[in-house]
């Protein structure tokens, strides 16, 4: 039974627990949706109940379950998972980060051999779409051929950013962002103002509220002339993009539902918000994503 602490997600909930019930367990689900809505929590919880051991699993510490982390230059494996579960990995979230070859030759290693307390073995890799190119491949290679009784659960925001050979390989789960309430409730904050699709985003915008009045300034009382004159590369290492994306975007809709901006121009900025995301998720260079912003807001 999944456990009622994970807020949400009642779909997935119900589909991890027909699961259980049916014995229907595949060898590879893709848990994907915006960080911070319970995919890594829920992940455990699943892990540990086919396991049989919740607890040993949610401390990380059971023998037959693993947790991949992407590699950060300043953080091990261990560390990162205090991490998370101190609700602090949204600190990590934009870093760069990438999941290695050796890596998966570990999981590779780990996967075939006999359990050791149970019947079941389940490797959970986080920010799975992080592999990189020989990590893939080596990965699909496993996943062709999959060990008996081994589960993985990959989680990524973006499913299109996995492989389509890895993506077409697993059962996939979505996740809905959380309501507002749902995320006061977890955060035990009610003077919340802005809220992101799931736990990290907000983090992160109660984080970098000392943003709001500079942006205001740059992006709504500034001419574009002189806003373009003013823009440096430095600006890209004070504000992350991605902060800054999440930012704006809240703002604009705080400004649109409170009647400081009128529809046609809340309309143009989302577009360009949204053009700013997808030059973002194909690697554009996070110094022309911003003079575009600069250029067009």
């Amino acid at each position: 039974m999944m456990t009622s602490e994970i807020k949400g997600q009642d779909i997935p909930k119900r589909l991890l627990s027909s699961m259980t019930k049916k014995q229907t367990i595949p060898s590879a689900l893709l848990f994907y949706g915006p960080p911070g809505v319970g995919k890594f929590s829920l992940a455990l919880d699943f892990a540990g109940e086919i396991i049989g051991d919740k607890d040993l699993v949610k401390r990380g510490v059971h023998p037959d379950s693993i947790n991949i982390f992407p590699e950060f230059s300043e953080y091990d494996s261990g560390k990162i998972f205090r991490i998370r579960r101190a609700g602090e990995y949204y600190k990590l979230r934009y870093f760069k980060a990438s999941i290695s070859i050796d890596r998966i030759r570990e999981i590779q290693h780990y996967a075939y051999l006999t359990p050791m307390k149970s019947d079941w073995k389940t490797i959970t890799i986080l920010q799975a779409e992080n592999m990189t190119v020989n990590a893939s491949d080596a990965f699909l290679k496993i996943l062709e051929e999959p060990p008996k009784n081994v589960l993985f659960i990959l989680i990524t925001l973006n499913p299109y950013l996995l492989t389509e050979t890895i993506f077409s390989r697993t059962l996939g789960i979505r996740f809905h962002p959380l309501s507002p309430d749902i995320q006061k409730d977890i955060i035990g904050d009610p003077n919340l103002r802005y809220f992101g699709r799931g736990i990290e985003d907000t983090l992160l915008l109660k984080k970098i509220k000392d943003m709001e009045d500079e942006l205001e300034k740059i992006f709504f009382h500034t001419e574009r002339k002189v806003r373009i004159k003013d823009w440096n590369e430095s600006l890209v290492k004070k504000w992350k993009i991605e902060f800054l994306l999440i930012y704006l975007w809240k703002m604009v809709e705080d400004k649109y539902y409170n009647g400081k901006i009128d529809s046609d121009r809340a309309y143009k900025i989302f577009s360009y918000l949204k053009k700013a995301y997808e030059y973002y998720y194909s690697n554009i260079a996070a110094e022309k994503i911003l003079f575009y912003l600069f250029l067009k807001i």
